[in-house]
Order: structure tokens, then C-alpha cells, then sequence
């Protein structure tokens, strides 16, 4: 792993604790200055950052049988039309594959995080994933993933270093204070609890406060 990508790991997790922590003390997200992408009048952005993106979904894919006429010797006829079924089968496998459903669409887009909505800005399309249509929030900190699947169409997978801010974030909006205690959040709920009991002994064995020990002001933003 390259020193940059490593540094972006570790500012992403830490803005995503420090964000944890912010929002379980009471606090809120903080809104972004408007900026060139256009809202609907009450819609508030909170961040902006490029994520791994990639949708769930299977598709309907078609293959050519091929057909051999051939003349010959019995054993040169019975050769030629096993290898044509081996073909055959062997086509008939790879479109089944293609087809079967799976991640699909893997890119890295530009996303805008809103109090309604994910505008993604893919293969130079803005499309907008509305909170309100999600019904289950699925993913793992640990891995920098997080799945959000929806009423309607396909569910949808963001990831990398600003993808724990995000799943804080997404999380709060669309559960409200008991969102934090999701299971797809527990790596980040366990981080923020280490980090609390280790300034709980500092505090302990130094006989005073610490300095530093508790967030001031709003969270950073995740690295974009």
C-alpha cells in the first residue's frame, strides 16, 4: 500500500470516529456552502467526496448456438459434432454468467451527500438515491463498505477511505439517534469506545483532565 492511499485510510477513519462521536454526544451534521450542483429548495449538502460505487442487479444476455454440417467418416462426423456441443455448452456457460446477478457498474464517482438524498455522478450522468426509499443498510467499516438497498431498483455498494463518513452520516439521517448502533457500523462504535476508555485511564493516571480528550466544533470532513 502506497503512503497516500494509507494516509486517506487513516483520515478517513478518523473523520468518521470523530463524526460518530460528534452525533452520539448530540450534536449534527454540518451543512455545506452552496455549491454549482443544483437543489431542490430544502435540500441541505453535507459532503462531497469520491467513492467506490457499483449496483446489484442481474441482466438478460443471449449467445448464438453454432450448427456444423459434416461429411465424412463416422469418427470424423462424431469428433466435429462433440466439439460443436462443447462449444455450444461452453457459450451457453458464459452467458449465464454474464448473466447471473452480481456487482456491476464498478466505478469511481463523484457524491454529493444530501438530508434526501446520493447524487452520483456516473459515466457523466447525475443520479439521485433518495433516502426515503431505503429499507435495509447493510455493510461492514472494517472493509470501507456500506450497501443500502431500496424499495425500488437495485441496491447500491459505495466504498473506500470517505465511505465510513458517509455510512455515519446516511445512518443518522435515514434511522435518527439509534441509527449508530446498526451492526454495519460496530467496527467504528468499537473505535470510538477504545478510543473513549483510553482517554478514560489517561485521565485516571494522571489525576486531571487531558487535553484534547473530547471534539470541539463540528467533524472534518471525510478526504475527498
Amino acid at each position: 500500500m502506497d503512503g497516500q492511499l494509507e494516509q486517506a485510510l487513516r483520515d478517513g477513519w478518523a473523520s468518521a470516529c470523530q463524526l460518530y462521536q460528534h452525533l452520539q454526544n448530540g450534536g449534527d451534521l454540518t451543512v455545506m456552502p452552496p455549491g454549482a450542483v443544483r437543489l431542490e429548495p430544502d435540500e441541505l449538502p453535507y459532503a462531497e467526496a469520491v467513492l467506490g460505487y457499483a449496483r446489484y442487479y442481474g441482466m438478460s444476455v443471449t449467445y448464438e448456438r453454432s450448427s456444423m454440417f459434416l461429411l465424412g467418416s463416422a469418427t470424423f462426423v462424431a469428433a466435429g459434432l462433440a466439439a460443436n456441443a462443447i462449444a455450444n455448452s461452453s457459450a451457453k456457460s458464459r452467458a449465464a454468467a454474464q448473466a447471473a446477478t452480481q456487482w456491476r457498474d464498478h466505478a469511481h464517482v463523484r457524491t454529493i451527500l444530501t438530508n434526501k438524498r446520493f447524487l452520483c455522478d456516473y459515466g457523466g450522468r447525475w443520479l439521485s438515491f433518495w433516502h426515503e426509499g431505503i429499507v435495509e443498510f447493510q455493510g461492514d467499516m472494517a472493509q470501507l463498505l456500506f450497501v443500502l438497498r431500496y424499495q425500488v431498483g437495485d441496491p447500491m455498494m459505495l466504498h473506500g477511505p470517505a465511505a465510513p463518513w458517509f455510512a455515519v452520516s446516511v445512518a443518522h439521517l435515514v434511522y435518527g439517534p439509534s441509527g449508530l448502533q446498526l451492526p454495519a457500523l460496530a467496527a467504528l462504535a468499537r473505535s470510538v469506545a477504545e478510543a473513549k476508555a483510553a482517554v478514560r485511564d489517561r485521565r485516571i493516571i494522571s489525576g486531571g483532565i487531558v487535553p484534547g480528550s473530547r471534539s470541539d466544533g463540528p467533524p472534518a470532513l471525510p478526504p475527498a
